[in-house]
C-alpha cells in the first residue's frame, strides 16, 4: 500500500523520508499528550530520530512487506499506522498506530485501523490481526473492540512506560476468510 484513499480529506501514505520533518514536528508539539502510552516519545528528541524510524520502516516494507503511513486529514499529518513485525511463518500481523489529541473523536482512527486491517487480510493473507493495548487505555480498548477485536489474555509488566509497567490486554482478530491449513 504505497496510498490509500479513505475519503476524501483523508488518507494513508506510506511514510518517506521527506515527511520526517512534518513527522517530528508533530511529535514534538504533541509531546505530553503522547507520551501517556507511547514509550519512545521521549527518546524521539532531534529530526534525526524520526528520520531512522522511516529508513527503517522502508526497510523492513523491502523485507517483509510490512509498512509505515502517515494519517493525513485534509492534508495535514495527524498520525501514523504501521506493522510492528508481521510474522509471516504463523500468518500474523501486529499493526500499532496513533493520533494526534487534535484528530480525535472523528472516526480517524477506526477507519485507517479498517484500512490496514483489511489489507493485512486481503493482500497480506494473514489468518490473525493482534493488538495489544495498555488495560487503562480505555479509549484504545474500546475502538479495537468496535474493529471487531476480541480479547483473548491478559499480559502483565508487558511494557516500561518511563518509570513503571503497564500490562496489556491482548486483542486478537481472525481473517474470516482465511483457510485453517497453511
Amino acid at each position: 500500500m504505497l496510498r490509500h484513499h479513505i475519503h476524501p480529506g483523508l488518507e494513508l501514505r506510506l511514510l518517506q523520508l521527506t515527511d520526517a520533518p512534518r513527522l517530528f514536528a508533530l511529535v514534538d508539539a504533541n509531546r505530553k499528550s503522547l507520551r501517556t502510552w507511547l514509550p519512545w516519545v521521549d527518546a524521539t528528541t532531534k529530526l534525526s530520530h524520526s528520520q531512522k524510524f522511516i529508513a527503517e520502516a522502508l526497510r523492513d516494507r523491502e523485507k517483509t512487506r510490512a509498512y509505515a503511513a502517515g494519517i493525513w486529514s485534509s492534508g495535514e499529518l495527524v498520525g501514523v499506522i504501521w506493522h510492528n513485525r508481521i510474522d509471516w511463518a504463523n500468518r500474523v500481523a501486529f499493526p500499532a498506530y496513533w493520533l494526534v489529541p487534535s484528530a480525535e473523536g472523528r472516526g480517524i482512527m477506526r477507519a485507517a485501523c479498517q484500512v490496514v486491517i483489511e489489507h493485512a487480510f486481503n493482500q497480506l493473507k494473514v489468518d490473525r490481526v493482534i493488538v495489544a493495548v495498555a488495560t487503562e487505555n480505555h479509549r484504545a480498548a474500546a475502538l479495537v473492540r468496535r474493529l471487531g477485536f476480541a480479547q483473548i489474555s491478559t499480559l502483565k509488566k508487558a511494557e516500561w512506560l518511563y518509570d513503571h509497567f503497564v500490562d496489556h490486554s491482548i486483542y486478537q482478530r481472525i481473517n474470516p476468510t482465511a483457510s485453517s491449513l497453511p
